[in-house]
């Protein structure tokens, strides 16, 4: 039996491309966000955006990861806007 599923499901290409770039940055990204919570202690998503000059979006998007797998740790409280402060797990 034939697989088709490159023919049929073309958009699965694009996913397979997609996640592969984002592991291709991971390792970068990873290393700038840790070295700046390092360097600088506590900070919120927006600052460590403009701290690296990406979006928002994508600077949320890389903590949360790094959340999940307890690299980082959020604050007890949300500051004015409702953002936290996310620092170094300890030992990270």
């Amino acid at each position: 039996m034939q697989d088709n599923s490159r023919s049929r499901f073309p958009e699965e290409i694009s996913i397979i491309g997609s996640k592969r770039e984002t592991a291709r940055q991971e390792f970068t990204a990873r290393k700038k966000i840790l070295d700046l919570l390092q360097e600088k202690g506590p900070l919120t998503v927006p600052e460590v955006a403009r701290a690296l000059g990406i979006s928002t979006h994508e600077a949320n998007w890389w903590l949360m990861g790094f959340w999940r797998y307890n690299k980082v740790k959020a604050g007890e409280k949300a500051d004015d806007q409702g953002y936290y402060q996310y620092s170094l797990v300890e030992g990270q």
